[in-house]
């Protein structure tokens, strides 16, 4: 008896990774492979106790890769901000783990939700570490808020963002439409 309860344990086991295997090919969302965004990023710049909170707003590009296909994607920002009424570059890695896909029914996925972790190196020494959550919409659109903590100054950056895929979307090849 306790071997026959070890077998079907095992069995469960192994269907259960086998479906959760084939759901996670046919999910489009973090594909393996390149994809670059564009992201328009607004927000303010506080230390909470004084002084006025300062604007800050810029543009990052930002290449990443499939590291771990619908699940992880590594890479790096290159951008520029305006802030403190002046323009600095920025430069740092980047990594984002996938948490949902949101499933369109037959039209396959709308949507996922990710999370971002970044550490930013700025030209006027600003150095800052965060993340942020993540929407991205039909692959396409990508709308986020971010908080960032400067360990140089003492303050922290909390930013909206507006992105934008500019790399191409890889075809994919059906035997049906040929």
């Amino acid at each position: 008896m306790k071997g026959k309860n070890t077998i079907i344990i095992l069995l469960t086991i192994t269907s259960l990774c086998i479906s959760k295997g084939l759901i996670a090919q046919n999910d489009p969302e973090f594909p393996k492979g390149f994809v670059m965004h564009a992201k328009l990023h607004n927000g303010l710049i506080t230390n909470f106790h004084q002084g006025v909170d300062l604007y800050t707003g810029g543009l990052q590009v930002i290449p990443q890769f499939g590291i771990i296909p619908q699940k992880l994607r590594a890479g790096i920002i290159v951008g520029g901000f305006y802030a403190n009424k002046r323009w600095d570059a920025q430069f740092g890695p980047t990594i984002s783990v996938k948490l949902k896909t949101f499933n369109a029914g037959p039209f396959g996925s709308a949507a996922n939700l990710h999370l971002t972790a970044d550490h930013i190196w700025g030209t006027d020494k600003q150095k800052l570490a965060g993340g942020g959550v993540h929407v991205d919409l039909l692959n396409k659109l990508v709308l986020g808020l971010t908080a960032h903590r400067d360990y140089e100054y003492n303050t922290w950056w909390l930013q909206t963002a507006l992105g934008i895929r500019i790399s191409k979307i890889k075809k994919t090849r059906e035997p049906f439409n040929e």
